[in-house]
């Protein structure tokens, strides 16, 4: 305890506890963020793992920090930090100085795709294949025939067509625009053709109006996303209230062929954390099921909250 009060007497160290409220961050983004020198940050950072606020994840070529709210504890003062976040001189410009690194990530991960779209089924035998486990999504989507679904980050649309096979009306939104033409490509000799519908756009900036569908899939997503607890306050936005967000998400890993075939931004995801974000966003966890040894793993949530309750508790 006395570790954990101590590693919070410092303005540095609380500010870097509040940009990692968002999600994970190497030392570099956080020295680019605050503006710090790597070695400065790297101090305090080993302060803040020495007080288990923070967490180490690496392997694969990857390094990142998150926090780490294994334990009560540590959660509730993680969540006191987060309560006086305004009192932080430099809060605000922290917070858009993040905005850019999320932006350079974003662009990043387009980029790849749009290079990478023609040949991108040559390069997708790393990772689990949907119709494997199709079965399991229409269990946790629990939709019925006619109901609509938005699949976020479709990429090339193997998903679209299993979806809408079942007499779904389905959404395919990605940020590539080659991934689309691929999709589309994909989709155009199918009988369910009409009931798929695809738009450019982002998982953390989805181009539907709110409230207007009822179940949200991200498959094999969050580890390409530059700010990946943001797909869930999205996913809340557009979801009609009792709706469902379904994650199929990879479990932490160090296969650097994943990042280098595929242009991962993360080495897969904790479930705890995935969880966290739902939560956070909203959501009451329905189902959270290892799949394949624990390799990947599928989350669902319902919405219970609106985003009007979210606007009247903003400031709570």
């Amino acid at each position: 305890m006395k570790n954990t009060f101590r590693a919070l007497a410092n303005e540095n160290r609380l500010r870097i506890i509040l940009i990692l409220l968002r999600g994970p961050l190497n030392v570099s983004e956080i020295s680019r963020v605050l503006h710090l020198g790597q070695s400065n940050v790297s101090h305090y950072l080993k302060q803040l793992l020495s007080a288990g606020l923070v967490r180490r994840s690496s392997g694969g070529g990857w390094v990142y920090y998150s926090l780490d709210r294994s334990d009560t504890f540590r959660s509730s003062v993680i969540e006191s930090v987060a309560s006086g976040r305004e009192e932080i001189e430099d809060h605000s410009f922290d917070i858009e100085e993040l905005s850019r690194c999320y932006s350079a990530r974003r662009d990043e991960s387009r980029e790849f795709f749009d290079r990478v779209a023609p040949d991108w089924k040559s390069r997708s035998s790393l990772i689990p294949v949907p119709s494997e486990y199709i079965g399991n999504i229409d269990e946790a989507l629990q939709l019925d025939t006619g109901n609509t679904v938005l699949d976020a980050g479709c990429g090339s649309g193997e998903l679209l067509e299993l979806l809408a096979e079942r007499g779904l009306t389905v959404i395919g939104v990605d940020q590539s625009p080659e991934m689309l033409s691929e999709a589309a490509k994909r989709i155009a000799g199918i009988p369910s053709r009409n009931d798929i519908h695809l738009r450019l756009g982002s998982a953390e900036h989805l181009p539907v109006g709110d409230s207007s569908v009822d179940a949200v899939i991200a498959h094999m997503v969050l580890h390409h996303l530059g700010e990946p607890s943001l797909f869930f306050s999205e996913a809340a936005r557009v979801l009609s209230p009792g709706g469902r967000c379904v994650t199929v998400e990879l479990a932490p890993h160090d296969n650097l062929s994943l990042k280098r075939i595929h242009g991962d931004l993360w080495p897969g995801f904790h479930m705890k954390e995935v969880l966290y974000w739902m939560e956070e966003a909203g959501f009451q966890r329905e189902l959270a099921a290892e799949m394949n040894d624990g390799s990947f793993y599928l989350l669902s949530g319902v919405l219970e909250r609106t985003r009007n309750w979210e606007e009247q508790n903003a400031g709570n």
